[in-house]
């Protein structure tokens, strides 16, 4: 197969994955309000029951309102918006094979994007194979492809106390990386980086587990 054909299949794979997710979207919408129309139904039917203590007995903040629902198909279109960018980001990165080559960002679970001005995320594909043991960590933890660090593990036990809004696992300092890389070994941190050359969609491994 010619890489042109390749490339097609590889759209045309993508937009059936599109095609897929939309379709998801807008099934879990209509079982959401299936669920809703459900219960105020018999809520209605329990109101008939007991019509003299309607006020007791029918509490209306329970119901899913007009807003509620618009604001719930927007936070799944939101989630799909996200999945399709990096389809598409991670289908253009699955092309690159000449050094040079610029590859594109891709969105992490959040929905974040690196930042290409803080050099976190490498600008060519000769810079990630290249990548240090440092610059791959920091990778790697944006992408939460490693464990959390003892102190990323603090933290998240504060923003579940209430005590911080936010956790940024990609800010670690350089003095907590390299006591993580010391207790890592070389099969590790290969492992590591094949996670991340997956999940960016490029072909490039290191070590044996190399699929």
């Amino acid at each position: 197969m010619s890489e042109l054909e390749n490339l097609k299949k590889q759209v045309a794979d993508l937009q059936a994955l599109v095609q897929k997710q939309n379709l998801l979207i807008s099934k879990t919408g209509k079982n959401v309000l299936e669920l809703q129309i459900a219960r105020q139904k018999v809520d209605v039917d329990n109101f008939g029951a007991a019509k003299a203590q309607v006020n007791a007995q029918f509490d209306s903040t329970d119901f899913a309102t007009n807003e509620d629902l618009v604001q719930l198909v927007a936070e799944l279109q939101g989630e799909l918006n996200v999945m399709e960018e990096r389809s598409i980001r991670r289908l253009v990165n699955s092309t690159k094979t000449d050094p040079d080559a610029t590859l594109a960002p891709i969105p992490n679970a959040d929905g974040e994007v690196p930042s290409l001005t803080d050099n976190m995320f490498p600008h060519s594909f000769k810079e990630f194979e290249n990548i240090d043991d440092k610059g791959l960590f920091r990778l790697a933890r944006f992408y939460e492809k490693l464990p959390m660090t003892l102190k990323e593990q603090e933290d998240f036990d504060k923003v579940l106390e209430g005590k911080i809004e936010e956790l940024h696992i990609s800010k670690v300092s350089d003095e907590d990386i390299e006591k993580e890389l010391k207790k890592m070994s070389k099969e590790e941190l290969n492992d590591a980086f094949n996670e991340v050359a997956r999940y960016l969609g490029l072909k490039c491994r290191r070590g044996t587990n190399i699929w």
